[in-house]
């Protein structure tokens, strides 16, 4: 899949506004370059993600996910379903959030050095690309400007390191990777290495890869965008199957997901006579907890 290659630091705010409304009104997904993310803190990052999941099985769990209160830390290989209707994921992962609003599971600086910085820099980061990318998005919504504001006082940003390992010879039938789904706030940034193995569902049901392009970053609408667009930009189904062959693959998603209280409802601007509301109000902590309850096995 040809997803459309955004430049925000080409031309006008005006112009890569209507750009990404263009490509979240077709697909949901567009790469970005040009997001004033340095190379330099995006390699770090994937540094850390990597020596983290080197570490012996038995080492990570001294952070599982179980032990936080705030469901951060390590989930290891099946410990989710993504599609509830295929078996758990081949992939593990670390969970991180804002410490203001609860505190993350670190892992021991002499384990993994400089894992706490690298992480914490990234997800600064990521968070200001998303606020401009907010901004962009009220303007290709014809929104005034700080529409989403009062939406994101205290955002509860995920940022989720994942390590797919090499495919095993012998899986269970229709275990993917990453099972299909869609994202569950408002907008999500992903970091990919060059593995590949990203898939995105097309309007006919077929599934197409999103290729790694080199410093980009794929940008996707979630639930609460299509709530708030009445289905004007959907949230698109993805997955990821890590076919090379002997490969192991990493990616970094970052998740902005608005404020917990906030309640999510269709937009006025996008509900008409020819297109009434299709979703009533929920709170953005509502549904993120209902989608963790659904995907996670033996919750």
């Amino acid at each position: 899949m040809s997803v459309a290659l955004i430049d925000l630091a080409a031309g006008s705010p005006a112009a890569a506004a209507r750009a990404l409304g263009a490509a979240f009104a077709g697909n949901g997904f567009c790469a970005v370059t040009g997001h004033g993310v340095p190379a330099p803190v995006q390699e770090a990052a994937f540094a850390a993600n990597r020596r983290f999941f080197a570490l012996p099985e038995s080492v990570k769990t001294r952070w599982h996910i179980d032990r936080s209160p705030q469901r951060r830390g390590f989930d290891p290989v099946g410990w989710q379903a993504l599609d509830p209707e295929r078996p758990p994921d081949l992939k593990e992962s670390f969970y991180l959030g804002v410490e203001a609003i609860g505190p993350n599971q670190w892992p021991d600086e002499g384990l993994v050095p400089g894992f706490r910085a690298a992480c914490a820099d990234y997800a600064r980061h990521m968070e200001a690309l998303a606020r401009r990318l907010m901004t962009l998005i009220e303007m290709a919504l014809h929104l005034p400007r700080g529409h989403f504001d009062a939406f994101m006082r205290a955002p509860i940003c995920t940022t989720r390191l994942l390590h797919y390992p090499p495919r095993p010879a012998a899986i269970a039938p229709g275990q993917l990777g990453c099972g299909a789904h869609t994202d569950w706030g408002a907008i999500s940034l992903l970091a990919q290495d060059d593995a590949g193995g990203l898939q995105v569902r097309s309007a006919g049901g077929d599934w197409e890869d999103v290729a790694p392009i080199p410093g980009a970053l794929v940008v996707n609408t979630g639930d609460m965008m299509q709530r708030w667009t009445n289905d004007r930009w959907p949230s698109t189904l993805h997955r990821v199957i890590n076919r090379a062959s002997g490969r192991e693959r990493y990616s970094i998603a970052y998740f902005f997901d608005l404020d917990a209280d906030a309640a999510i409802e269709p937009l006025a601007s996008c509900v008409d006579a020819d297109h009434p509301p299709r979703y009533a109000p929920i709170t953005a902590g509502e549904h993120l907890a209902e989608m963790y309850r659904r995907t996670t096995v033996n919750a």
